[in-house]
């Protein structure tokens, strides 16, 4: 069987827009499996995970769960880690993965390392997941089995910004992105990429509210296609104009498209700006001011006092033996 990315009943993802007996339906009939392979070394759930398409994946767990491997685990590409593992990398998750655990518990390997040696609650404590790491340790996750650098979970108490930096970056989490955003970069209102002088924009409070304050005429510079290519926005300035047209050339060139076809250049209609802003607002508005990076020294703090706790009592306990 192919790779799921490449089969049209599945690569537009519309299939999980389907009402829930629907979707039912489409996973029968078409034997759709959350275990295969999304593309290779890539299974479907894997793929959806690290897309924090969060909501689908509870929908999932909740229609199918039966059908789930909960062990099952990437490719070498990937680094072999296990859906646990994937979660416990994801810091905005506690109550998805959680809620995993719960559904499978009974038979999920706690203590399962991947190709760096770490196991869940490894990153876990990396990542400063208290909810995570007190649930993983009740359940009997081992705090002494060691990575490939030699290192215990309870020795990442105390690690730097650089090792929490690295291991959000690992699956593509900005450690600057709010706690509350959706995604790292900031998109338009309809969710397409958007592009500001150039660049893509970290979803920051501070940020957006800078946006907001430019009020940036926004242009619709890629026609998108379905599972192939995106559509892209962007503001009226020369770097944003040059950039997506570079990216247009090149779609053009590997799909055998005419340039004028994608690269439309059009500017978007007056309801889309003012929905645009009216969106920007609603972002400031209810996001933290706290980046995702904050959370997990906060997350540290509370570990490090916990864990030490914990540490004491285990060894007062095997000194009495």
């Amino acid at each position: 069987m192919s790779s799921y990315y490449l089969d049209e009943r599945f690569n537009t993802l519309e299939f999980l827009t389907l009402p829930d007996d629907e979707l039912l339906t489409f996973i029968r009939s078409n034997s759709f499996s959350p275990n295969a392979e999304w593309a290779p070394g890539n299974p479907a759930l894997h793929f959806f995970l690290v897309n924090e398409m969060y909501s689908d994946i509870r929908r999932l767990f909740n229609l199918i769960h039966e059908r789930i491997n909960p062990n099952l685990c990437d490719g070498d590409y990937f680094g072999k880690k296990s859906l646990l593992i994937l979660f416990s990398l994801l810091p905005n998750t506690d109550d998805l993965m959680l809620h995993f655990i719960d559904l499978f518990h009974e038979k999920l390997n706690f203590d399962y390392q991947d190709s760096n040696g770490r196991t869940a609650i490894h990153y876990a404590i990396i990542l400063g997941r208290v909810k995570v790491v007190n649930r993983l340790i009740e359940l009997g996750a081992s705090l002494n089995i060691y990575d490939n650098h030699g290192h215990t979970a309870f020795d990442y108490l105390n690690c730097s910004h650089k090792i929490i930096c690295s291991t959000l970056k690992m699956i593509d989490i900005e450690p600057s992105r709010d706690t509350r955003a959706p995604s790292n970069t900031l998109s338009d209102h309809d969710g397409h990429p958007l592009m500001l002088q150039g660049t893509y924009l970290t979803q920051r409070k501070d940020v957006i509210d800078r946006v907001r304050k430019s009020e940036p005429v926004l242009i619709k510079y890629i026609k998108g296609h379905p599972a192939k290519w995106s559509t892209f926005i962007g503001d009226n300035t020369s770097a944003t104009f040059d950039e997506l047209l570079k990216l247009a050339k090149s779609i053009a060139n590997n799909k055998r498209k005419s340039l004028s076809t994608i690269f439309v250049n059009e500017v978007l209609p007056k309801k889309d700006q003012i929905t645009f802003a009216e969106y920007l607002e609603h972002l400031s508005k209810s996001y933290s001011g706290k980046s995702i990076l904050e959370k997990c020294m906060e997350g540290h703090a509370l570990l490090t006092q916990q864990l030490t706790n914990f540490n004491e009592k285990q060894e007062s306990f095997s000194m009495t033996f």
